[in-house]
């Protein structure tokens, strides 16, 4: 039997389970899973009195938290659109920005020109930040070359960076419903149809999860249904960008097709909010973006209809260039009204069920031993120090 790792002299557990918080808590570890949490004095009655002659690590009395997990990025693209960021500063609108040929497409332009090796490059250096920060699970969406060789490239990247295990878990995502490639002009329809063509392949290449922009001047939600339609079809799973810069009806169609998450939501009403519940359709809410955008998901609506939220950074090239999930929790609080253990739940337990796995976001037994050890001893910290700062991180 391999060796014992116990983590032990834990101030405050914070489980993000049916346990709550323990105090004066151990956690013991083999083969990356968790065979323990609970209280310390409780170690020799549950694992066995020969516990201390395995590894035992001393957090000197920190909050330990799971890993927390990024429901919502963009790490793979080129370029810069600094300038385009410091127009919207001064009141240009993110679709006129689009409409002058900036947006996404700035991004697609610097990101076809990059070579795979230097973007393989820029998004191994990104994902060490996000552990570095706390994040051992991290959603990674493609989406930057709108073409079918490219976008199939960037699924076999991150696909290779999920192998390595000094990463964050990379869960990959291919998003060729990110806006139209320029080869198609104006003619969405024909782009999706085309699109459509290239998700056996995404999900050979080593995708997961497809994902679709279904908003105002981007795509419909007819010309989403196809293509998540033909995603699922492939057996990828459905997630899709709704309501976030009009109410088009993207929500109502994540219910519709079952999606595992509804992304940003800053325009949906009640019924959008049931329909998401009645579904078991996650709310994954990017509190950055949100105050970027100056506007608020409705919080409450998604907490009266009983819908399970997540978070996400929506770190992109365009409006979000944080790693740090730490601050994401404190903007949850600051921001959309969660409660510290709201918005800690969020980017744990959501995030799990946002990406649909159950062997994460919960200190259990029979999980992932995904931990980290917090510079604080209270979880109460996140709302004060945004960004705070780990002591350890543990990943499996």
């Amino acid at each position: 039997m391999s060796a014992l790792v116990t983590l032990s002299t834990i101030g405050r557990l914070f489980t993000s389970s049916g346990a709550g918080v323990i105090e004066d808590a151990a956690v013991a570890v083999r083969d990356g899973m968790i065979v323990y949490a609970g209280p310390e004095a409780g170690l020799s009655a549950g694992i066995g009195p020969d516990w201390q002659d395995g590894e035992v690590v001393d957090l000197a009395g920190a909050l330990v938290t799971p890993g927390l997990i990024d429901a919502h990025t963009h790490p793979l693209y080129g370029g810069n659109r600094f300038a385009e960021i410091a127009l919207r500063s001064a009141g240009a609108s993110y679709s006129a920005i689009a409409a002058a040929g900036g947006g996404i497409l700035s991004t697609v332009s610097a990101t076809r020109a990059t070579s795979s090796e230097d973007l393989e490059t820029a998004v191994r250096e990104r994902l060490q930040s996000w552990l570095a920060g706390g994040t051992t699970t991290i959603e990674a969406k493609t989406g930057y070359h709108l073409s079918g060789p490219g976008e199939l490239e960037a699924v076999r990247i991150l696909a290779r960076l999920a192998t390595d295990d000094r990463l964050p878990a990379v869960e990959v995502t291919w998003l060729a419903g990110h806006g139209v490639g320029p080869e198609f002009a104006s003619d969405a329809d024909a782009y999706i149809d085309d699109a459509c063509t290239w998700c056996e392949d995404a999900k050979t290449s080593g995708a997961r999860h497809a994902d679709v922009f279904c908003d105002e001047g981007y795509f419909t939600t007819e010309q989403s249904r196809r293509l998540l339609t033909a995603a699922t079809g492939a057996g990828l799973v459905p997630r899709i960008h709704a309501d976030e810069l009009a109410r088009t009806g993207g929500a109502q169609l994540a219910g519709e097709l079952g999606c595992a998450s509804a992304d940003h939501l800053l325009r949906i009403d009640e019924s959008d909010a049931r329909a998401l519940a009645a579904a078991g359709v996650v709310a994954t809410l990017a509190p950055v973006t949100a105050l970027a955008m100056g506007r608020t998901p409705p919080v409450g609506l998604l907490r009266e209809a009983g819908v399970t939220i997540a978070l996400g950074s929506d770190h992109n090239p365009g409006t979000c260039g944080t790693t740090s999930m730490s601050l994401v929790v404190a903007l949850a609080v600051a921001e959309l009204g969660l409660s510290v253990a709201e918005a800690l739940t969020a980017a744990t337990t959501g995030g799990a069920a946002s990406l649909r796995l159950a062997d994460r976001g919960r200190i259990e037994p029979g999980l992932r031993a995904d931990l980290v050890a917090w510079d604080a001893d209270h979880e109460g910290a996140f709302a004060w120090s945004y960004g705070l700062r780990p002591r350890r991180v543990f990943r499996a």
